[in-house]
C-alpha cells in the first residue's frame, strides 16, 4: 500500500482541539483538506507526521504555540486605544471581537482584534490571533495519496 513521501499530495481530514477539548477547526471528508508536502503553510512537524502514513491511518499531534501557525503571544500586538477614537455605534465589551485598519508599508488591511481591557478612557485592544500561545492538538487521518506531477 502507497506510504505518504516527501513532495506527495495528501488529502486528510482533522479535528484540532485544544488542551481543555475545545474544538477549534473541523475538516471532514465532505470538504477535505489537500496538504502539498513541502509547501509553505505546512507546519514543519504536521508534515513529518504525514511522511509513512497511509490511506485510512489516523495520527495525533501536539504543537507547541512555537511550532504552530499562530505562534506564540506577542506583548507588541497589544494598544492602548482612546475611548474617544471608537464609533459610538460601537459599545466596548470584554472579549467583542472588531476588525481594525492597520497599515502596514502604504496598505492598509482589515485585521480582527479583541477587546481585552476596558479602562476609565482607553480600550486595550489585542491584535494576536486568538490561538496565538496555545498548543493544538491535530488528530488528522489520510484519506488518499497522490504523487506531485
Amino acid at each position: 500500500m502507497k506510504q505518504v513521501q516527501k513532495n506527495d499530495i495528501v488529502t486528510v481530514t482533522l479535528v484540532g482541539t485544544l488542551d481543555n477539548e475545545t474544538v477549534f477547526e473541523t475538516i471532514d471528508e465532505s470538504d477535505p483538506l489537500v496538504i502539498t508536502l513541502g509547501e509553505k503553510g505546512v507546519p514543519k512537524p504536521i508534515q513529518r507526521l504525514l511522511i509513512g502514513m497511509q490511506p485510512g491511518e489516523m495520527r495525533k499531534i501536539r504543537l507547541e504555540p512555537e511550532e504552530g501557525e499562530f505562534g506564540i503571544r506577542r506583548s507588541d500586538l497589544l494598544q492602548e486605544i482612546p475611548k474617544d477614537k471608537f464609533s459610538s455605534k460601537i459599545e466596548p465589551k470584554v472579549g467583542l471581537v472588531l476588525s481594525m485598519n492597520v497599515e502596514t508599508n502604504g496598505i492598509t488591511h482589515q485585521v480582527p482584534a479583541t477587546i481585552v481591557e476596558l479602562k476609565e478612557e482607553s480600550i486595550i485592544i489585542d491584535y494576536n490571533h486568538p490561538l496565538a500561545g496555545h498548543p493544538l492538538n491535530y488528530e488528522i487521518t489520510v484519506l488518499d495519496i497522490k504523487d506531485k506531477d
